[in-house]
């Protein structure tokens, strides 16, 4: 609900301003200008004071930041009249209530829309009035010198949905014989982006259409000096080509001709250029896929419901093995036509032994590499990248899995910002608070899952001529895919084995965990990654665990056995619980995945240097295991 305010104006296209009818209002300061200016930004949506504390200080905020922040708000409350009402507090920070006449961001949006609409009806003299009326609001660039990375990336998104309006405007009166008029604009627009080739590709025609190819033609060549001297580079291909076609006097340029990437949709860059054929850069999943219906039935939902002004957002978390990954990639080839400008892939290898976390930069640029841009075109900066990300990508309708995230931060900053993109994260901790984002949690899967997994995996007829024993494995794996896959892989490159002779291999070891590992395949190794993500303390808890003899406990047994108080305790179990490490199996009771208490069971003594006192450990087969419902 909005807050009807209509002598308050605020105005984000340009400096930041607040006006109540004729009177400028002081907002007091930079603090609440970057408060403001990310509450206008984010406007009709919950903005935390996580968030806030990140725009207004963005790497090393004092420790009374959050404090700062609730002053600022109460501050701009008491500036605006009716500020309380405008500025309402959430349960996770701070959302502001306006009309859309009170924000000229807002105004310029609708503008857009009604462009847009125009446009596909073909009226084009209605597209030109509405995208005239967008421009207008604009006072100069948004926010200049705010002196916060995340303003300064947001105002240059709006920049280049500004420069998009533009272009798209200059193409209609290019095609209705103004080009005379737009010389000075597209010369002064130039002047500020002096790197942006479709400005000038529109430049030369606007030249060469008012009769003036003399002046096109040095045009072309003082832009290719610039580019020379500055970048060490040639026009592009298609500037190039337009330089060609009016040496030649070519009669389709006395009509228009657009440069390679129109402006045609005024919301902002457009498409990459369609008909280049990328390889799929996703996993491998198998053909088998087995089981998670319901799973499915919920990211496709979440991939085609309507958005309001940001991406589609599901995150898929479980433990180590249960197939977040494979889930995840058999989504998106199930999803594959809705998103035609493009699938994409990046692996933040945030539980990776071997290989280092992807940071921010470098996963920009594999992202912008994705797009097709080539090396030359990507920012050095970190800063450039994320900008250039989010305007290439803020029209386009992208599917994009960001694999194996152990920073949640990294994901927020690299959203793309269109709502018609779907975003899928996969994650081994429930930690992970995306706004507005379904949440998948993966347990096990069924009994029969299993079953038909393992029968896919060895073959039919050997585990239809053992049905007993393809049953009895499931259990003994826990019904985790990893482990399934695993044994059925080992019985399935031994034809002289049988599933019983299996069974009894793991029922009779000394740690499950030795049978199950292909390879470099292993339930161990996957489990040791999220062990290794615990803090050190926490370790030492779950190593102590691990070793009770009984399957589950309650929080007073654990605080018993941990020798910290009962709070601490079950802050402890709980954590181990988001981590996917331990099981809650009731209110106040937990216990652990049986392949999850063996890894406990088989590391070292634990850091601590305490055992239990109620029992010494017990084999894996006292262990009863139970399949999901």
């Amino acid at each position: 609900m909005t807050v009807q305010q209509p002598g308050i104006r605020l105005l984000l296209l340009g400096p930041l301003e607040a006006w109540d009818e004729e009177r400028r209002i002081h907002l007091g300061g930079t603090l609440n200008e970057r408060v403001l200016a990310v509450l206008l930004l984010e406007q009709g949506r919950v903005v935390s004071v996580s968030q806030l504390v990140q725009a207004a200080w963005a790497y090393e905020p004092p420790a009374t930041a959050s404090h700062q922040i609730r002053k600022a708000v109460g501050e701009l409350r008491r500036r605006i009249p009716n500020g309380g009402a405008l500025i309402a507090t959430e349960p996770s920070g701070y959302r502001i209530l306006l009309d859309e006449g009170q924000l000229d961001l807002a105004l310029f949006a609708a503008h857009e829309d009604h462009a847009r609409r125009s446009l596909a009806t073909g009226d084009r003299a209605e597209t030109a009035r509405q995208l005239e009326a967008a421009l207008a609001l604009w006072r100069g660039p948004a926010m200049p010198d705010s002196g916060s990375a995340t303003i300064d990336a947001a105002c240059a998104l709006l920049e280049e949905r500004r420069l998009s309006a533009l272009e798209s405007l200059a193409d209609l009166r290019l095609s209705t014989g103004e080009a005379a008029g737009l010389i000075g604009e597209l010369r002064h627009a130039i002047a500020a982006h002096p790197y942006r080739e479709s400005l000038r590709h529109r430049l030369l025609l606007a030249l060469y259409q008012a009769g003036r190819q003399a002046e096109a033609i040095n045009e072309y060549a003082n832009t290719r000096t610039f580019l020379a001297e500055e970048l060490g580079i040639d026009p592009s291909p298609e500037l190039s080509a337009l330089y060609q076609a009016i040496l030649r006097n070519s009669p389709e340029l006395s009509v228009v001709s657009k440069p390679a990437q129109p402006a045609g949709v005024p919301s902002g860059p457009a498409a990459p250029a369609q008909g280049i054929e990328r390889p799929c850069p996703f996993p491998y999943v198998p053909d088998d896929f087995t089981g998670r219906t319901a799973e499915i039935d919920r990211l496709v939902q979440a991939a085609t419901r309507t958005a309001d002004r940001s991406p589609r957002i599901a995150v898929i978390d479980g433990m180590a093995g249960s197939g977040k990954t494979a889930l995840a990639v058999h989504v998106v080839h199930l999803l594959a036509e809705r998103f035609p400008d493009g699938l994409m892939y990046l692996d933040l290898k945030g539980y990776c032994r071997d290989e280092e976390e992807v940071g921010l930069s470098s996963g920009l640029e594999i992202l912008l590499r994705s797009l097709g841009l080539p090396e030359a075109e990507i920012p050095e900066d970190m800063r450039g990248r994320l900008t250039l990300w989010r305007a290439r990508t803020s029209a386009l309708k992208l599917l994009v899995l960001f694999d194996h995230v152990g920073d949640p931060d990294l994901v927020h900053r690299l959203l793309p910002p269109s709502q018609d993109s779907f975003v899928l994260v996969t994650n081994r901790s429930q930690l992970m608070d995306l706004d507005g984002a379904e949440s998948i949690s993966l347990g096990p899967l069924s009994e029969a899952e299993s079953t038909r997994l393992l029968s896919s995996s060895i073959g039919c007829s050997r585990a239809e001529a053992e049905p007993e024993a393809t049953a009895e494995l499931a259990g003994l794996c826990g019904y985790l895919p990893l482990a399934l896959r695993i044994a059925g892989a080992r019985i399935r490159k031994r034809e002289h084995w049988t599933i019983r002779y299996f069974v009894d291999r793991l029922r009779n070891a000394d740690n499950v965990l030795d049978e199950l590992r292909i390879g470099s395949r292993s339930v161990a190794a996957s489990l040791a990654t999220s062990y290794e993500a615990l803090p050190p303390r926490i370790r030492g808890h779950f190593q102590l665990l691990s070793l009770r003899p009984a399957s589950d406990f309650d929080v007073e047994s654990a605080s018993t056995l941990l020798g910290i108080g009962p709070a601490t305790a079950e802050r402890t179990l709980e954590y181990l619980v988001d981590m996917h490490l331990l099981q809650q199996k009731g209110l106040g009771r937990y216990g652990f995945h049986p392949l999850v208490q063996a890894f406990g069971r088989s590391l070292p003594d634990d850091p601590l240097g305490r055992r239990p006192t109620n029992g010494s450990p017990v084999t894996l087969t006292r262990i009863t295991i139970r399949p999901a419902s």
